[in-house]
């Protein structure tokens, strides 16, 4: 037979026997980190909902239905599932489990040693073109690959690959979500990922029939998203007749105009954490139970639903885009909401933006009650990214939050939810001391800091600002860095904490790299200008950067944010 398809789960596809090859002339890794994020918050939430996942369609090239597999359609995402894989089994404290991941992923292979099981763990499950496979192999598919640092990968990255970049920021992007888990929940996610997530594989005899379904399964038409079939039910519910749905179809492709389709669709996930605060089961009729809820007894469902639609849901679009995209016009914001606003969309993890939502869509408030708020958010939302691992206390700490908000008053009453406890102000400040490994993590906790210290101002989160390490992570060997550095203690504690941390534009920190400091000095403050960001302005005629210059400019960092916070 020339087609043959099967619906498989993960554990199938990167079963026993799967020996699956990208093609010389397939394109690289090219997922960004959009596209990576997109996928672990899908798949996380779908786990955290208890609901299945439908993972499209692989289409692969086997002739004579014996040997390997060429991939036609769906390396991205077999590429992406291995590197979660990877993560998942290098987390893992169990042997059973970190056996059973390392059999999806391919040979028992750690530090040069390997160990057949059969004939059939002798395959990789995936092997990619020839210039990514052996990094690959050794920063991903190898036992504790992924568990080797940024810098360690960097170093093993070839010169100017950008596939192997992508590669390597996908495996940062998943230890972040990984991380966040308790050992228990990585391990019920890790048995519900391959049990629960499914994908088509077609499997084809030559590549002129493969390419003819490739095409047919990627150019005929526009798949719908969530919230088109979302919009279906609604309208529905809400029982529009044609005139209605017609005016109602309209305003709705103009809020997704306005945010963007993943941007409407996230926007979503706000409004049930909102309605649909325990977010069991399945979306569309937790978030209708959650409206008509909500709508108050006696109000009839589509009543409820009608409303929503033409009335709040106008003020969430406004609100979202104020809190995610600083499109703040119309709403009644003082200067300093619009800061923390500004600090909050740096932030990593999302779960600050339900409440956020909720107070400019549904609370009746002004600019001072404005400032207050977004000061405690801003507060509460960089100690829950920063100092909180376990993501269900961060969950039910915003989850208590919103239930909070049911009376608002009581958001600036003694000890409120909005309020750091004892213990939550003294983890911030604990961390605050510690070691910033993760770019995307110090990147925002810098521009924080800049805008805490003398002249600082906000920073927004796309401008041309980079992390900059005084002391480079990696001195060439014998350079004039060792005079002041010769312990490995003092270069393994001190090199990843904010004091040795400032923040330049990108052509900046390309020049500077790995100079010498009084090089770098010259680079960071040219004659006649002012430094690019305020977090350099301590370092100006500076001699020496010495491991004391470190602690005592990390001290320094710390008070000026703790201060800017209140605490």
């Amino acid at each position: 037979m020339s087609i043959a398809a099967e619906v498989q789960r993960i554990r199938e596809i990167f079963g026993p026997g799967t020996d699956i090859r990208v093609p010389p002339f397939q394109r690289a890794y090219a997922w960004e980190d959009e596209e990576v994020e997109v996928l672990i918050q899908d798949l996380l939430e779908a786990f955290r909902t208890g609901t299945v996942y439908f993972l499209g369609a692989i289409v692969v090239i086997r002739p004579r239905n014996r040997g390997p597999s060429d991939v036609v359609d769906g390396q991205q995402r077999l590429t992406t599932l291995t590197i979660m894989m990877s993560v998942l089994r290098d987390l893992t404290r169990t042997k059973d489990e970190e056996a059973l991941l390392q059999s999806m992923i391919g040979p028992d292979v750690k530090a040069g040693g390997m160990r057949f099981q059969s004939a059939q763990s002798q395959k990789w499950r995936i092997t990619l073109n020839p210039n990514d496979e052996p990094y690959f192999r050794r920063f991903v598919q190898e036992k504790g690959a992924t568990l080797q640092d940024e810098a360690a990968r960097e170093q093993g990255r070839a010169p100017g690959s950008e596939s192997q970049a992508r590669l390597n920021a996908a495996v940062g992007i998943m230890h972040e979500h990984l991380s966040d888990m308790t050992p228990e929940e990585r391990t019920r996610f890790a048995t519900w990922l391959l049990d629960q997530v499914t994908l088509v594989r077609v499997r084809v005899g030559e590549f002129a029939i493969a390419y003819k379904v490739f095409q047919s399964l990627n150019h005929r038409g526009k798949p719908l998203s969530d919230h088109d079939i979302l919009k279906s039910v609604l309208f529905a519910r809400a029982e529009y007749n044609a005139q209605e749905s017609d005016g109602e179809s309209r305003t709705w492709s103009n809020y997704t105009a306005r945010l963007g389709d993943r941007g409407f669709g996230d926007l979503w996930k706000q409004v049930r954490a909102i309605y649909d605060r325990d977010a069991l089961g399945e979306m569309v009729s937790g978030l209708i139970a959650g409206i008509t809820q909500r709508a108050g007894p006696g109000v009839q469902q589509s009543d409820a639903i009608a409303s929503f639609l033409e009335t709040r849901l106008p003020k969430f679009v406004s609100a979202y885009d104020a809190i995610v995209n600083g499109k703040t016009d119309g709403l009644k914001l003082g200067e300093e909401a619009l800061r923390r606003i500004c600090f909050l969309r740096s932030i990593h993890h999302e779960s600050w933006r339900a409440p956020a939502i909720r107070f400019l869509a549904e609370i009746n408030y002004d600019e001072a009650m404005a400032d207050r708020f977004f000061s405690a958010m801003d507060r509460l939302a960089y100690a829950m990214q920063y100092s909180v691992k376990d993501r269900e206390y961060r969950h039910k700490r915003y989850r208590r939050l919103l239930d909070a908000m049911d009376k608002p008053a009581s958001l600036f009453e003694p000890n409120s939810l909005l309020d750091l406890t004892a213990r939550e102000r003294t983890d911030i400040l604990d961390r605050l001391r510690g070691r910033f490994p993760n770019f995307k993590q110090r990147k925002a906790l810098l521009m924080r800091i800049s805008a805490a210290v003398e002249g600082g101002i906000a920073i927004d989160p796309s401008a041309d600002c980079t992390v900059e390490h005084i002391l480079p992570r990696t001195p060439g060997k014998g350079s004039d860095w060792y005079e002041e550095w010769s312990r490995t203690r003092d270069r393994d504690e001190l090199t990843e904490c904010i004091g040795n941390f400032t923040l330049l534009t990108l052509a900046e920190n390309q020049k500077a790299d790995r100079k010498p400091f009084l090089e770098k000095l010259d680079i960071y403050f040219v004659p006649g200008k002012p430094a690019s960001f305020a977090l350099s302005n301590d370092l100006r005629g500076r001699t020496r950067w010495t491991p004391d210059d470190v602690k005592t400019r990390r001290d320094m960092l710390v008070q000026a944010l703790a201060k800017d916070w209140g605490l």
